[in-house]
């Protein structure tokens, strides 16, 4: 909750590009209003990210508040390529500990 709406920063503006707005325009748009919240949250204390909303309220960028919420409602599409490393992770230990089912038993000894 607290830094997902800067990970989605890129979504806005690929969303606001797609609405007509130019690219950069976009980009300045949303540069200003993080910046402004990632000052509040470092200097301020502010506890409460509300850059989706300030994003949604600004004409300049064309989208809605429920445009923006659309592009958040799956968070775990912010994680990139992550779920796959970590399935391919899962079925490599799988593989070694089927190959080898002693080393999958061993228990240490006490240090000490």
């Amino acid at each position: 909750d607290r830094y997902l709406p800067f990970l989605a920063t890129t979504k806005v503006l690929m969303a606001s590009v797609r609405a007509g707005v130019g690219r950069e325009t976009a980009h300045e748009v949303i540069k200003e209003h993080a910046v402004a919240v990632a000052l509040e949250m470092r200097e301020k204390g502010v506890d409460q990210n509300d850059l989706l909303a300030r994003l949604a309220a600004d004409e300049r960028l064309g989208l809605t508040q429920s445009d923006i919420d659309a592009l958040v409602a799956e968070p775990l599409s912010f994680t990139g390529t992550a779920v796959d490393q970590v399935s391919a992770v899962v079925l490599r230990v799988s593989q070694v500990v089927s190959e080898h089912t002693e080393a999958a038993r061993y228990q240490p000894g006490d240090i000490l």
